[in-house]
């Protein structure tokens, strides 16, 4: 099926979600720029802001036609969890601790700089993001499971063992900022996740399987 039919039946169940494209947003451009540390934020990265999932261009589900939907289908993952927290809550959250800097400037008026300073600099600084990792870990197994069932709906074989060492190696570069570094956990939790799926069971109980049983249908 074409990406406008999952999209069209994604949005029965998340009514304001839109689909915008990075390489027509000014947004996304400047978002790019201070994102210097992911070179490939614009290109090869899907991202959500609210309930917007932002492309990298319109040909990109149209090369990546399973990828891709895999992808989207982890984006859906993230505005689910926002919005049983609250959107801004989950926002605050999944940019800690990098936040606290922009929350520190207004020290500057109150206190010598070489005391903020240190600490903004600090915040700055790749410090491991548990929030963050909890967040894209919900997400990425996620996406384990879509892949399993859609590499039994369309006869291929998704390679899982390969595809959780490609997952766990997002959490400890520098493409999420080095989120959370620790490896060998994140491998074991992968990895018992991926178990759970081959086993035919869902790898955490929560009613966003159901969504993604329904969606996984419409790729």
């Amino acid at each position: 099926m074409a990406f406008q039919d999952l999209l069209i039946a994604a949005q029965k169940y998340f009514p304001s979600l839109q689909v915008k494209y990075k390489n027509q947003s000014t947004f996304m451009k400047v978002l790019g720029t201070i994102l210097f540390f992911n070179k490939s934020f614009m290109t090869d990265y899907v991202t959500t802001i609210g309930s917007t999932i932002y492309i990298p261009d319109q040909n990109y589900m149209k090369l990546h036609p399973v990828s891709g939907s895999v992808t989207f289908l982890h984006e859906l993952v993230h505005i689910y969890d926002s919005g049983k927290i609250s959107r801004p809550l989950f926002t605050f959250l999944y940019l800690l601790p990098q936040i606290m800097a922009l929350l520190l400037l207004p020290l500057f008026f109150f206190l010598k700089w070489w005391i903020v300073l240190p600490l903004v600099l600090l915040c700055l600084a790749p410090i491991p993001a548990y929030f963050r990792m909890v967040f894209e870990k919900r997400a990425y197994i996620s996406s384990i499971y879509t892949l399993n069932a859609l590499g039994k709906r369309l006869n291929f074989n998704p390679h899982l063992a390969n595809q959780v060492s490609f997952f766990v190696e997002q959490f400890c570069n520098s493409y999420y900022y080095f989120m959370y570094p620790f490896k060998k956990e994140l491998n074991k939790q992968f990895n018992e996740a991926m178990q759970k799926v081959l086993s035919g069971q869902r790898p955490y109980q929560d009613p966003v399987f159901d969504i993604l049983d329904d969606l996984v249908t419409k790729v």
